[in-house]
């Protein structure tokens, strides 16, 4: 490597760096404003002995062939980020000889590198970060390095700018900078967990405790799901988590890079359900809904009960701890359960999803926005159970006056009295029989149907009109009344799983043949 100029960086930092003892930069605070929260000791620890790394990374930004090699690495983003581990690029190297092992300097880099193991406990591994790699930053003539602050909520710090000859300059880093700059940031990986390992696809975790319906891990990853339109969930109905955004990003700044959010879901009795890592994604990107159509469980209430609890965080590493997580519930008590988490992760705060509200409310914690969805569920298939009651209801017409709208024929309401109050009836622009008026219910969900009942309208019944059932690409014809002069009216068909029930209205009675009235319409799987 080509060596940097050591007394223009001794003079510049205000004193030699060495791997013997962490020291601060001269124009280094020793300790944080008053106003900022406090550093924690394992912040603190883990900067001081980064700031050993500090000289010999200079020595390696300025030789071209060492820029090269930790572009490349940073480019493959092995963990979802535009970073490399300094032990990747000492490795690859020494395997390519760009580098020479027995240099004092390259010495002095690997003892730096390897005085992360052990800190207060636990095995860290430090990594250049670039920001903005690829996307607004490319390779230049010089470069910066900076070492991440102890404190996540510094929004700059002072950076070395050196370029090929070896020249350097101070400069400070803040976002406006690394967005059109290269900035190596020397800071700790996030996702080096207990055991030495570097996992960079965390999979979903499954309780087996949590019962027989539990998804397989990863299951469902990726599927779009189409929600019940009625916004309802259906017992045993497939849950899904739509989307999720950042509202308040406390997290950190630039130099904490990418961020990385972690959805733990905790069923009423306690079980953890699903622990889910998601992609990283960047801070400025964060706070855009992030779209995931993951598949979460089948909700079988009588395994996982009515309410789901979500705890989150951001995650930043560290030593694995167990902690109890107790989210609130409404009037009273609450959900809780022991998880294990990382030293430094964030919390992100949490909510609760009940099984009877509505699919289309936002969630948020705080911290966190999301959305759920269900998709399916109990067919029916026996009982007295009426699938139209509080059905989605709409119509090919409606009778602008009186009250008249689709959702009479699904608001559970049997009364045939006439008017607008108790019935549908179609435009008056729009006749039957030439123009056959509808009204239909969508269940949201496939049900199992073989019997429909028509209630219609007291001196006014409908005469002709078609069953239908839609079977995915048009309406079937299942049944046909005609002369009907009676209030309510049963027809039976073999079985259809179907979605949606329209009866198709041909002919009103006799003294008004141009208006088609249906007051109530019901749907049985028996």
């Amino acid at each position: 490597m080509h060596t940097v100029t050591r007394g223009a960086l001794v003079a510049l930092l205000g004193v030699a760096v060495t791997a013997a003892a962490p020291v601060l930069p001269a124009h280094a605070a020793t300790a944080p404003p008053t106003s900022v929260p406090p550093v924690s000791q394992i912040d603190q620890e883990l900067y001081n002995r980064m700031l050993n790394v500090l000289d010999p990374a200079l020595e390696v930004a300025v030789d071209t062939q060492m820029r090269v090699l930790v572009r490349n690495a940073v480019a493959r983003q092995f963990d979802g980020d535009t970073n490399t581990l300094w032990s990747t690029v000492i490795q690859e190297a020494e395997e390519a000889g760009v580098a020479d092992p027995n240099a004092p300097s390259w010495q002095q880099l690997k003892n730096a590198v390897a005085n992360f193991q052990g800190v207060l406990g636990y095995d860290y591994e430090p990594q250049i970060y670039i920001p903005n790699w690829g996307e607004g930053v490319y390779a230049g003539s010089a470069v910066t390095v900076t070492v991440a602050p102890a404190s996540e909520t510094a929004a700059s710090a002072p950076g070395y700018r050196i370029d090929q000859y070896g020249n350097v300059s101070q400069i400070t880093v803040d976002e406006a900078y690394a967005d059109v700059n290269e900035v190596w940031v020397l800071s700790v990986n996030e996702r080096i967990r207990e055991g030495g390992g570097i996992e960079t696809a965390l999979p979903d975790a499954v309780d087996t405790k949590a019962g027989p319906e539990a998804p397989a891990a990863g299951a469902g990853m990726g599927t779009s799901a189409v929600c019940n339109p009625t916004g309802l969930r259906n017992p045993k109905g497939a849950e899904y988590f739509r989307r999720w955004k950042v509202t308040n990003d406390n997290f950190g700044e630039l130099f904490e890079g990418k961020r990385e959010m972690r959805m733990v879901i905790i069923t009423s009795n306690g079980f953890v359900l699903r622990n889910h890592y998601f992609s990283k994604v960047k801070k400025k990107h964060v706070k855009n809904w992030q779209d995931t159509e993951t598949f979460i469980t089948t909700w079988d209430q009588s395994v996982y009960g009515s309410v789901m609890a979500y705890q989150w965080y951001e995650v930043d590493g560290g030593k694995t701890v167990n902690t109890t997580v107790s989210v609130p519930l409404q009037g009273g008590g609450s959900v809780s359960t022991t998880i294990s988490k990382q030293e430094k992760d964030d919390e992100a705060g949490s909510a609760v999803v009940y099984f009877g509200e509505s699919t289309y409310t936002t969630y948020d914690t705080s911290r966190v926005a999301f959305e759920v969805c269900s998709q399916g569920g109990d067919g029916g298939t026996g009982g007295d159970q009426n699938f139209a009651c509080g059905a989605l209801a709409s119509a090919s017409s409606t009778y602008p006056h009186e009250g008249y709208a689709p959702s009479r024929v699904t608001d559970c309401n049997k009364d045939t009295r006439l008017g607008g109050p108790y019935s549908w009836s179609n435009a008056a622009t729009l006749y039957p029989p030439t123009n056959p008026q509808w009204v239909q219910a969508d269940f949201g969900v496939e049900r199992t149907v073989r019997r429909v009942v028509v209630y219609t309208s007291a001196g006014y019944p409908i005469r002709d009109y078609d069953v239908q059932v839609w079977n995915g690409l048009n309406y079937l014809t299942v049944a046909e009344v005609r002369g009907n002069t009676a209030l309510q009216v049963t027809s039976t068909f073999s079985l259809r799983n179907t979605r949606l029930i329209r009866i198709l209205g041909r002919s009103g009675p006799a003294h008004q043949q141009l208006h088609v009235r249906v007051n109530e319409l019901e749907a049985y799987a028996n």
